[in-house]
């Protein structure tokens, strides 16, 4: 089972220096990204409201599966799903 946020829940991001997640805090919890399972990139709608992200599906130390995506027109990153 999974839970999807549309808008995504924003969280504080560290990435490294290639802008891969490398730890994150959502709800006042901390995070370490274990391990990058996937990345991808949307830009759709460029002639009228822009959505431009880039996704990425990790593990984290703890065993949480989750996708976070950096929104490149706001520069926020957000917590979209999480994997029970």
């Amino acid at each position: 089972m999974t839970r999807l946020w549309t808008g995504g829940d924003a969280i504080a991001l560290i990435p490294d220096a290639e802008g891969v997640p490398r730890s994150f805090t959502w709800s006042n919890q901390p995070h370490t990204v274990d391990r990058v399972l996937s990345r991808w990139r949307v830009d759709l709608f460029w002639w009228r409201s822009r959505v431009c992200r880039e996704y990425f599906k990790v593990i984290t130390a703890s065993g949480l599966l989750v996708v976070l995506y950096r929104d490149d027109v706001h520069e926020v990153w957000h917590v979209q799903r999480v994997y029970d």
